[in-house]
Order: C-alpha cells, then structure tokens, then sequence
C-alpha cells in the first residue's frame, strides 16, 4: 500500500524510521521503508544499520554519492507500491498521526504536500540561526496558505505521491547540489496536468545549517534557478517577479549597482546575525542579477 522513501547523507534517522515503523503497524497497513545512504560517513552507518533488523526496512548503503535527485529517482524505481511517501532524513516527526492523516486524503490528489515547520525556539547554536529564521518565515506555511500557490509552495522534503506520476516527472539528475529543485518539481507536476494538494500534517526540519554554509548553498541556488529559468521551467518564483518588474521599470542598471555596492555589507551581516530578512531577499537579488547580466 505504501512506500516510504528515505535518502540519507550524513544523519541519524533511526529514530525517524522507528517512529514511521510504529506509526505503520499500528495502523495495520501493508508498507515499507526504504532507506538508502548515499555515501555517509563511517559513523552515521554504523548508527543507521542497526535498521536492517527491522521488518519492513530495507537499509542500503550505496558504493558511490549519486546526489540529491538521483538517489531519489532510484528509490522511486525501486518502491513496490502504489503510493510513495518521500521524506528527508532531517525530518522529525511532530505528532502520532502523521501516517494516519496521509492515509485520510492518499486518493484526494496526485500529490500531497504535508509542509514543513521549524522549532519555535531559536537554535541554541546562534552560527545557525539564519537558517532557522528563514525556514520560519518564509517556509513555515499553513495549508491554507500553500493552496494558493500550490507550486511555489512545493517541498520535496514531505511529499505523498501516486507512483505512476514518476512515469512523466522525475527528480532532474543534471542540476547538481541544493537549490530550486524543490519548485521545479511541482511547476513540472503541474504543467504535467497532475493535482496537487496542500494539507497540515507537517514534519520539523531539524537539519539546520550554519549561516555560511546557508548563505553557500543559496549561491548555488541561484545558480540552478537560472539554469530551470533556461529549460522554461521557473520563471514566477518571487524573485524573478522582482527582478522583472524592476527591469521592465528600466531600474535595474540603478538597482544592479547599488546592490552590488551593498553586497559585501549584507553577506557580512548575514553571517554575524546582524541583518534583517528583506537584506537576505536584497542579497539574492543582487546574485539574481550577476548571474543574469547579458
């Protein structure tokens, strides 16, 4: 009846995958738990292979790193059921419904979205707290909210599928590291005709990264935004709405060199926790624009 995939890099998820293997049996549903470690350090193995004695999992350790999407179409080809559960490795479970609410609506879309939330405390770690600032304002949504927008508000992390959609949309291999892939999957659901469905039956993000590796990672993601803004795929996400309407504004000569005077000021900022939210938008507005200069 169900499958739930796990790719893992570097994370304890025996926890995770206790709490869905519990969550599973209690409601006597026919599953299983495919968790497969894309090249994880010797200590995270060590952790996680204690899995392979549970009924129903199935632990894989693969020989070489495939990255971010091919990991995930693999785990896909090798479900044995119809319905496909995908969740990130750094997921925490919120409550002891969360199996049950999914099995509630698992025919009511192609896709559901059970969306994410952040910790409502602020990392103890202040070298992470951008992250968990941004997460929870710009991620943290309602379904309400996300039903709006359904594709810009797509997240891989926490998804519920029918298997045949991977048939016409699969995870692209060719954009390499963090950043965009997320939306550029549910703009392809859509335009592929397929529903999708936003409910409240979120998972905490608890793999916070340090602001530099966050800022790192969001410089790569602008990156792979162009690149899907080359194939056609994105082209409405916020910032490219900003950027279009300050250049049909004839703007953005003015507004590329002011920020490009700004940019050091704001990254340094970032980094210190001294900037606010709308400095990290100004930020990757101005990446925006370098990466797209003709």
């Amino acid at each position: 009846m169900l499958s739930i995939l796990i790719p893992v890099y570097n994370v304890d998820v025996t926890k995770l995958v206790k709490s869905l293997f519990k969550q599973c049996s209690r409601h006597k549903i026919r599953f299983e738990i495919l968790v497969y470690d894309d090249c994880s350090e010797a200590k995270y193995k060590a952790k996680n292979q204690e899995l392979s004695s549970l009924f129903g999992v199935n632990y894989l350790e693969l020989k070489e790193n495939l990255g971010r999407s091919k990991i995930r179409n693999w785990l896909v080809k090798s479900a044995i059921y119809d319905k496909v559960l995908f969740l990130d490795s750094d997921s925490k479970l919120v409550g002891k419904s969360y199996i049950k609410d999914y099995l509630a609506v698992i025919d009511e879309a192609d896709v559901v979205v059970g969306g994410r939330i952040y910790s409502k405390r602020p990392p103890r770690a202040k070298s992470k707290y951008l992250h968990w600032l941004y997460g929870s304002n710009k991620e943290s949504k309602s379904a309400r909210v996300r039903n709006r927008d359904k594709a810009n508000y797509f997240h891989t992390n926490n998804f519920l599928a029918n298997r045949q959609i991977f048939d016409q949309v699969k995870f692209n291999e060719e954009i390499v590291g963090y950043g965009y892939e997320d939306l550029a999957f549910g703009h392809i659901v859509v335009n592929c005709n397929m529903s999708i469905l936003h409910i409240d039956n979120p998972v905490e993000h608890v793999g916070l990264e340090t602001n530099k590796v966050f800022l790192q990672k969001t410089e790569n993601a602008i990156g792979n935004l162009i690149e899907y803004q080359r194939q056609g795929i994105l082209t409405t996400t916020q910032l490219q709405r900003y950027a279009k309407l300050i250049t049909a504004l004839g703007l953005r000569e003015f507004v590329s060199n002011q920020l490009e005077l700004r940019a050091d000021g704001y990254k340094a900022r970032l980094v210190d926790n001294k900037a606010r939210l709308y400095e990290f938008s100004l930020w990757k507005l101005y990446l925006y624009f370098r990466a797209t200069q003709d």
